[in-house]
């Protein structure tokens, strides 16, 4: 049963904006386009797991969750995890296309493209062992005593694995469902009633990553982010208000809504409070009461009073 179905991360919704509005000559412009892609074909990979295991049928319960962050010795946050009675699992899914190569000493992860293009990445199986160590602690703590496996996810076959890890268990897709087939499932640690505790657990405990706004995390300064309401049409950012309308010169579509999208922007990319003036400026407004009025219907945090009040948006899970 699928818990925690796939969804988009506040993080790469943030990441989307800020490419979006980051003005294109800014010296890390082509650095955060490549975090962009990196973070994208992450979640195509992620999704295509996620579809899989809707499908996968195992005689016994099993819950999985798309994208859990918690907090053992720090924050950490598993791909897919899946947990029964029997055990659980962490997925860390990676799509990675071309040659790939698993080195130790150091651990390091290195594919070649068909240009003859190398690069290198993080090791997968040292992220895997640190979250399997932290999951571990975490379930101690809180009373459950379950095996806890891993493995390495490649979602397409785009992949081609030159040389495996000499541990670390490497699966595709398809190899998922024989893969948890063929884990122990004698004597059950938890019971049916202990399992649902442990996934009421999982949910109360998941956190966001949220590292905003996105301008103090990459140390960006927000003179360099470009202002403006985005059309709902044709994603130009710039839309004039007239009257209680939102107007895109590029396409002449009409909103009345539009700002709400900017509005969340600003709190994602931008700075994590908002007065009436800052608000004029993001949105290109001139009409303070105008501003004082969408400010009100944000459904925001309000500090202060008169010209002093701020506003803050509060990021739940």
């Amino acid at each position: 049963m699928i818990v925690k179905p796939y969804t988009q991360t506040l993080y790469m919704e943030a990441l989307i904006s800020l490419n979006k509005r980051l003005k294109k000559n800014h010296p890390k412009y082509i650095s955060l386009r490549e975090e962009l892609n990196r973070n994208t074909a992450g979640d195509i990979g992620e999704e295509a797991v996620m579809n899989f295991l809707q499908k996968v049928k195992l005689p016994y319960n099993f819950f999985a969750f798309h994208n859990i962050s918690l907090y053992g010795d720090s924050l950490f946050q598993m791909d897919v995890l899946l947990i029964t009675q029997y055990y659980a699992v962490i997925l860390e899914v990676k799509n990675i296309a071309g040659e790939i190569e698993f080195k130790s000493h150091p651990f390091q992860l290195s594919r070649t493209l068909s240009t003859g293009e190398r690069n290198s990445f993080d090791s997968p199986e040292i992220q895997l062992q640190e979250y399997m160590y932290q999951l571990n602690g975490i379930f101690k703590s809180a009373g459950f005593s379950l095996p806890i496996y891993g493995a390495v996810v490649f979602p397409f076959a785009s992949s081609y694995i030159k040389t495996p890890p000499s541990e670390t268990t490497i699966l595709f897709r398809n190899e998922i469902r024989s893969y948890l087939r063929n884990l122990k499932t004698e004597n059950p640690p938890l019971t049916l009633e202990s399992l649902n505790r442990l996934k009421n657990f999982i949910q109360n405990k998941t956190t966001n990553y949220k590292p905003f706004p996105l301008t103090q995390h990459f140390a960006i300064h927000p003179d360099d982010i470009i202002n403006g309401v985005e059309c709902t049409t044709c994603n130009f950012v710039g839309m004039k208000k007239v009257a209680r309308y939102w107007i895109c010169p590029r396409c002449k579509n009409i909103s009345n809504t539009a700002h709400i999208k900017t509005i969340k922007e600003y709190f994602l990319v931008y700075k994590d409070s908002i007065s009436n003036k800052e608000c004029r400026q993001f949105l290109n407004l001139n009409n303070m009461y105008e501003a004082n009025r969408i400010l009100k219907k944000a459904n925001l945090i309000k500090t202060g009073k008169y010209k002093d009040a701020k506003y803050k948006m509060n990021f739940t899970n």
